[in-house]
């Protein structure tokens, strides 16, 4: 049995946290917040990919279909499925014409194509599909890890020490918080919760544009993102330098560009002017890949002598993070000298 310590209780290291307890290891989790999903992963939009969000990177189709059955296996009762899900190819401006994502999608995920957006109430769309996916319930996923893990949480708390030889291995899953290792990035984030119906998703591609997507049905609440405003900044080169960015954000700003938000949702389908009201906004720090392809893969680097730190991907790529830490990593049993990691890529 080793002593493991995991930084972070979204769900990355909710998972991580469960599935190593469940082998007998001694696991102990920090979180800065009060409770557990207290940061990015009970603020963003929890979506279980297809693959259709991303047409330029084959790598992350590939890793949004990898582990799906073993997600649903495990945490598909944490899920829903979404009624009417809709990827729209913007008119104008997109990175991609319609005939290429059909095609670059053919084979890989299974879709109906939509060759006339209008009968969907779209606008100023070459076209769009029709596919399923399913959805992450945020506070189901909580009262659930809660129940899990939550006797393992110390919350309120933020060790400085990350490589600590008191544990055979800390787990960093702060969305790389306290390390800027293999990041371009820090992304403070807007994500608007909209309040209406929760039956349809509309997600425009590919390039500067709005995703609508379900997040909580029983408080009838949808998600609204916008590739080129929910991003404060993309300048931001550490963790502290995106946290200062949220904390001194222009109140206005912040208020001027959820309307823009919504502007631009409204402007490919109009409905949603008449069917949404913005009911709240939610806030987060994301750490992004160099990636001219939107490639959005997890790893897992070696940032001490006992600690690996976790860049999240998609939400099932949680089974991924796991496979590697079990694969190249020595856990140390009590009756063992302390071994080093082992390099990690």
């Amino acid at each position: 049995m080793s002593r493991i310590r995991i930084l972070g209780a979204g769900l990355y290291g909710s998972h991580l946290a469960l599935a190593f307890s469940r082998d007998g290891h001694e696991v102990e989790v920090h979180e800065i917040q009060d409770r557990i999903f207290g940061g990015a992963s009970g603020a963003m939009p929890a979506r279980l990919h297809g693959g259709a969000h991303y047409p330029r990177s084959r790598l992350t189709r590939a890793a949004c279909q990898d582990h799906a059955e073993q997600f649903m296996a495990v945490y598909g009762h944490l899920t829903r499925p979404i009624p009417v899900n809709l990827y729209a190819v913007a008119e104008h401006d997109s990175l991609v014409d319609f005939g290429t994502f059909c095609q670059v999608l053919r084979g890989e995920i299974p879709f109906i194509p939509v060759h006339d957006p209008k009968e969907f109430g779209l606008a100023h769309c070459e076209g769009a599909i029709l596919t399923g996916e399913r959805h992450f319930l945020v506070d189901r996923a909580r009262a659930f890890f809660e129940a899990e893990i939550g006797a393992l949480v110390r919350y309120g708390s933020h060790p400085r020490l990350i490589d600590d030889p008191a544990f055979d291995l800390t787990i960093d899953c702060t969305f790389a918080a306290n390390d800027a290792e293999a990041i371009d990035r820090y992304e403070p984030c807007l994500t608007v919760l909209l309040e209406g119906p929760t039956e349809r998703a509309v997600t425009i591609m590919d390039g500067p544009f709005p995703s609508l997507y379900v997040f909580d049905e029983d408080q009838r609440l949808s998600s609204l993102t916008s590739a080129s405003l929910t991003p404060l900044s993309k300048t931001c080169r550490s963790y502290a330098e995106a946290l200062h960015t949220l904390l001194t954000y222009d109140r206005a700003d912040l208020s001027s560009r959820c309307i823009a938000m919504f502007d631009q949702i409204a402007h490919y389908w109009p409905a949603a002017r008449d069917l949404y009201r913005i009911a709240d906004i939610r806030t987060a720090i994301r750490a992004m890949p160099r990636s001219g392809a939107d490639a959005r893969l997890v790893d897992v680097v070696k940032v001490g002598h006992r600690a690996v730190r976790v860049r999240a991907g998609k939400i099932d790529a949680v089974f991924r993070a796991e496979a590697l830490i079990r694969e190249r990593l020595s856990l140390c049993s009590p009756s063992q000298a302390a071994l080093p990691l082992s390099p990690v890529s």
